[in-house]
């Protein structure tokens, strides 16, 4: 079943389909998925036992994971994906003691790592409005108590081990909305997580369960499926008479793994008659800002509160000096305003994504497009037209933007960033470049405004010399990478735009761009010694240097992509002041 299908399943039959949710669904929340936790232990492990200081960010690099997952593989743990990984490394790094296991807990799903995402604000107003009566979870985060407080206002009470009796009894009597936690509250002791913990449910909260999935439909997101009891569980809701009557959806991402047992349940169900699908979605968030947009008659206070943090914008006052010690200064400067209009393009005939792409390579466009639920696109007439004829077009209207952005869709982000990159590169001595979805502010030295840069960059790069103990600007800013035939080096900045805390950021980061950009592993041992002396002072001046050179002198200044005559012209406003961060105060 695709999504489009689900979607017009789900509308007309959403207060009789409940939630299953796993640890994926907390995963934009800032909290870390059941995978994140297996590498965090084999992580913590391996540095325990070989002495080794290895962060988190650092497994993002295959080759550490790889090393550690060999020193594993050799003192014979599971291989990497089996069902029973999560529990072994629980027992096999933290032991038997409960203790150790809520202190863990504690630390990675501290309620102040918490960033309450559309998808929870969404989740929490389909309760509220009786669209989503039912919600069972294998997590123990907080993240959905959260999430209902702040959209609703009131307290949603949890049921978990410590109080497994009431949740049958509250669905009994129908006392919605029944929030359920398969494995327990970090919080509390009650907690399983241990192999033989995880060989069997709660009888109460499985029986809360199993009565529940013959009376509704599910939804389950985020839940990959590994653990064995709560598989079982669904093994025996679907043996019932009239199990799931609303249909059982599983849903994965795109690029998502589907294991046997998921598979073999999705088989077993749809051999019992029920209506059971796996579906493929892009996010969490995605798929619930899809929902959200389909729900009729949507209360507008709900409405107003799942929206309005888009458009709410940061009021950061320049420091002062005066707020106490540590304060750190970021690389993050708050946008003040996005883009409102757009246009919204629909064709005669439907694009696929991959015929979509192929038109804009075809084209050599310079108008900046998207292909979402409608093709949306800046820029002049002219531009847009190499893109699609006249007779290729079926309607076209000036929309307003809030109606399509969803700021967890990768393809939402790229276009922001894409005419945010543009505009802030535009008339300067720069060339704008790209690389892994990363857009570039690349200095160029034959420009004719370089002059104006090139004092700022020098001066933030400036070295000491022991030899006549004076400070010495660098000779040049760009050249040829000794040792690579062809290849050349030119100061750059990294330019993304975040979404964090409910607000947008534009990040700067000093960089060095390496031109072709694939000879950049070659290149290694010449960019290391070259960013050597970069310490904070230098960064801090490097962020001075680049804010005026992308921003200017003034308090807040307005990017536009194209020229001021496009009147399809999308318009940013950015302060220039960085924002800064500090320990907070008890």
């Amino acid at each position: 079943m695709n999504i489009d299908e689900f979607l017009s399943h789900y509308i007309l039959n959403a207060p009789q389909i409940m939630w299953f949710l796993g640890a994926g669904s907390s995963r934009s929340a800032m909290m870390p998925s059941a995978y994140d936790i297996i590498w965090d232990l084999k992580r913590m492990y391996y540095c325990t036992k070989e002495n080794q200081n290895i962060t988190d960010n650092e497994l993002s690099n295959e080759a550490i994971k790889n090393k550690i997952q060999k020193y594993l593989n050799d003192l014979g743990c599971p291989a990497p994906g089996s069902d029973d990984e999560y529990s072994y490394y629980f027992k096999f790094v933290l032991g038997d003691d409960p203790h150790m296991h809520q202190k863990y807990l504690q630390e990675k799903l501290h309620p102040n790592g918490i960033s309450i995402n559309s998808g929870h604000r969404i989740l929490s107003a389909l309760m509220d409005i009786k669209k989503a009566k039912l919600l069972f979870t294998t997590n123990f985060d907080s993240v959905i108590e959260n999430a209902y407080s702040s959209v609703i206002g009131k307290e949603l009470h949890s049921f978990s081990l410590e109080g497994s009796a009431a949740a049958l009894n509250a669905l009994n009597n129908e006392e919605f909305p029944i929030y359920a936690k398969m494995h327990g509250d970090f919080r509390y002791y009650e907690m399983k997580n241990l192999p033989d913990q995880l060989k069997e449910n709660d009888k109460e909260i499985e029986r809360c369960f199993i009565n529940a999935c013959s009376r509704y439909g599910l939804i389950v997101i985020g839940y990959s499926g590994r653990d064995k009891n709560i598989m079982s569980a669904f093994d025996k809701a679907i043996q019932q008479e009239n199990a799931f009557p609303k249909g059982l959806f599983w849903f994965t991402s795109f690029h998502g793994n589907i294991f046997p047992s998921v598979q073999k349940l999705i088989d077993d169900a749809r051999r019992k008659g029920i209506n059971a699908h796996i579906v493929e979605v892009e996010t969490f968030d995605v798929f619930l800002n899809r929902i959200w947009k389909l729900i009729p008659n949507k209360p507008a206070e709900l409405d107003a509160k799942i929206r309005r943090a888009i458009y709410e914008f940061p009021n950061i006052s320049k420091y002062t000096g005066n707020s106490g010690f540590p304060i750190i200064r970021t690389n993050v400067f708050p946008v003040m305003k996005i883009p409102e209009k757009c246009l919204a393009i629909e064709t005669v005939k439907p694009l696929s994504y991959l015929e979509f792409v192929d038109k804009i390579k075809i084209a050599k466009s310079a108008a900046i497009l998207s292909k979402q639920e409608t093709i949306l696109a800046w820029g002049s007439e002219n531009e847009i037209g190499k893109v699609f004829s006249a007779s290729e077009i079926k309607s076209k209207k000036v929309a307003d933007l809030k109606d399509y952005l969803d700021v967890n869709n990768t393809h939402t982000r790229a276009f922001l960033i894409r005419a945010l990159a543009r505009g802030i590169v535009r008339d300067k001595p720069l060339k704008l470049r790209k690389k892994h979805g990363a857009y570039y502010a690349v200095i160029s030295s034959l420009h004719e405004k370089f002059s104006d840069i090139e004092p700022k960059l020098k001066e933030a790069l400036k070295t000491y010399d022991f030899n006549t103990n004076k400070q010495v600007l660098p000779a040049s800013l760009a050249g040829r990478v000794p040792n690579l035939d062809e290849t050349y080096w030119m100061e750059a900045a990294e330019i993304t735009l975040d979404f964090y805390d409910e607000k947008f950021w534009l990040v700067v980061r000093p960089d060095i761009w390496i031109e072709p950009d694939i000879r950049r592993k070659d290149a290694k041992d010449f960019l290391t010694n070259r960013k050597r002396n970069r310490y904070n002072a230098t960064q801090n001046l490097l962020i001075d240097a680049w804010k005026e050179i992308l921003l200017g002198f003034d308090k807040e200044t307005t990017v536009k992509a194209f020229e001021d005559n496009v009147d399809n012209n999308p318009i940013f406003v950015i302060s220039s002041t960085t924002a800064f961060s500090q320990r907070q105060q008890a």
